[in-house]
């Protein structure tokens, strides 16, 4: 019997998204767009001046599912905690491929190391990281790390402390499900949490790996 988390629901209520009143994301991304384009705009020096990007392949479709803002987050930056193969193959299959090996959180994989991963485990691996919406300069999607299914709970500690077994959690992501990690994640714990998408099923022994 498949351990895999639930799907996403696609029949979720796409009219969360703040901008600043509840629509739906296209909506949301659309009116960011023209707050950054409208004359007197404030950028960064090293605006690219792309403002909309992914809405201009879609990525708005490809996202609403997932993911999530809440009253309390920064106003056009959402989160993602659980995106799945579907997700991430409709990804790959749209972001550029000079993105998908060069846009990286930090230390941690490429974005599109952790997509052909999570699209190759789907009972294995969900994805966990953040989006940035065209009002800012550095419109992005980006990985932070991935939720892993193991067989068996092990003990591991944020801080790794001696007799913790995160190498064990390591070690299979690279091993096991093939996704090489150039540096080890700064932070491994067991993962309990839900998000709007609906997360893994309790009781089941999932880890996060994390990059600053």
């Amino acid at each position: 019997m498949s351990a895999e988390p639930p799907a996403p629901v696609s029949r979720r209520d796409a009219r969360r998204f703040r901008s600043p009143e509840l629509v739906d994301l296209a909506t949301a991304w659309s009116q960011e767009r023209a707050r950054a384009t409208a004359p007197g705009a404030r950028h960064d020096s090293g605006c690219s001046g792309r403002h909309g990007w992914m809405l201009d392949i879609g990525l708005d479709t490809v996202l609403e599912p997932v993911l999530g803002q809440h009253g309390f987050e920064t106003p056009g930056f959402y989160r993602f905690s659980t995106l799945d193969a579907a997700t991430a193959r409709l990804l790959l299959g749209r972001l550029a491929p000079a993105y998908l090996v060069t846009e990286r959180q930090n230390d941690s994989p490429a974005v599109g190391a952790f997509l052909d991963a999570v699209a190759a485990y789907p009972d294995r691996l969900r994805a966990h990281g953040y989006v940035v919406g065209p009002e800012r300069c550095d419109e992005r999607i980006t990985v932070e790390g991935v939720l892993v299914r193991m067989d068996q709970e092990v003990d591991v500690d944020p801080g790794c402390r001696p007799g913790c077994r995160c190498p064990d959690v390591v070690r299979y992501v690279e091993d096991e499900l093939g996704l090489a990690l150039p540096v080890p994640p700064h932070e491994v714990r067991r993962w309990r949490g839900f998000d709007l998408a609906g997360g893994p099923e309790r009781g089941q022994p999932w880890y996060r790996l994390w990059w600053d």
